[in-house]
């Protein structure tokens, strides 16, 4: 091959290996930005694009860095205590150590690479010499080789997340989800937290409470919801609301007079944290 010739397929590889550097970083921009998505439904869209545009000034080593930081993935997400609108939280890793030391060990080697291709290239290759060009396109093309198998491993990463995030999204779509969604919510409402309250702090020595003395501490106590309650036609009676929450059993006894009167007590396994 002439030397013009070889300088020609140097430029080209160079080229092709610039681009290919460039799409990998775009797939690790891609997953830093999906990979844990944190906050209330009516931030998520400016949370994404904060760390889009927080990445889009990292560098291909920083990237990196954060791609296959593996130190702290077994961590929950943070619990949320502010009950005013749904809060959702996403978390995607891989749970293997060995995994993200490799990927480091991989990656940190193409990073290397990069910033010797871009910088550094010129001073290595003689544009007079045969030998040199020759030299130098052989590395551009296992480089190559070795570009293409990140991008094709990062791609396949990126399709599990996709899959996952698919999955979240069918579930949330489904009425199983909806229904616990329900469920959830009128956990917290404020009636039902203080008739959990009730029946820890007012409950007699058989561990039953009854609910006439809850329903009048609750119109003491929580009137407009008691009011709220009251005009809804969604639950007919304390009880049925009660009820849905799955938070509590009941029982009855008789009175005295020939009566019945309704007790109730929280599940042993209903785990909510009361006011």
């Amino acid at each position: 091959m002439l030397l013009t010739d070889l300088i020609n397929e140097v430029q080209r590889q160079v080229g092709r290996n610039i681009i290919l550097f460039q799409q990998l970083e775009g797939l690790l921009k891609h997953i830093l930005t999906f990979q844990e998505i944190d906050g209330h439904i009516s931030e998520l869209q400016d949370i994404i694009e904060f760390k889009r545009a927080s990445l889009s000034k990292q560098t291909m080593g920083q990237l990196v860095g954060q791609f296959t930081e593996n130190n702290n993935q077994n961590e929950s997400i943070r619990s949320d205590n502010d009950h005013k609108e749904p809060h959702i939280s996403f978390k995607f890793w891989v749970d293997n150590e060995e995994f993200y030391l490799n990927k480091n060990k991989s990656l940190s080697k193409l990073v290397q690479e990069r910033n010797k291709l871009v910088h550094h290239l010129l001073l290595e290759l003689d544009l007079k010499s045969i030998d040199s060009c020759e030299h130098i396109s052989k590395g551009l093309d296992i480089q190559c080789e070795h570009i293409r198998s990140e991008i094709n491993a990062t791609q396949s990463f990126i399709k599990a997340l996709a899959d996952c995030k698919k999955t979240m999204s069918e579930f949330i779509s489904s009425d199983v989800y909806k229904q616990e969604l329900i469920i959830q919510v009128l956990q917290l409402n404020s009636l039902v937290l203080m008739l959990a309250k009730i029946a820890k702090e007012a409950t007699r020595k058989d561990g039953w409470t009854l609910l006439h003395s809850a329903s009048y501490l609750l119109k003491k106590h929580e009137p407009e919801e008691w009011e709220s309650l009251r005009k809804s036609t969604e639950f007919k009676s304390l009880k049925s609301l009660m009820l849905k929450t799955e938070l509590f059993e009941f029982s009855e006894e008789k009175t005295s007079k020939g009566g019945i009167r309704v007790l109730y007590k929280l599940k042993t396994d209903s785990g909510l944290a009361y006011a």
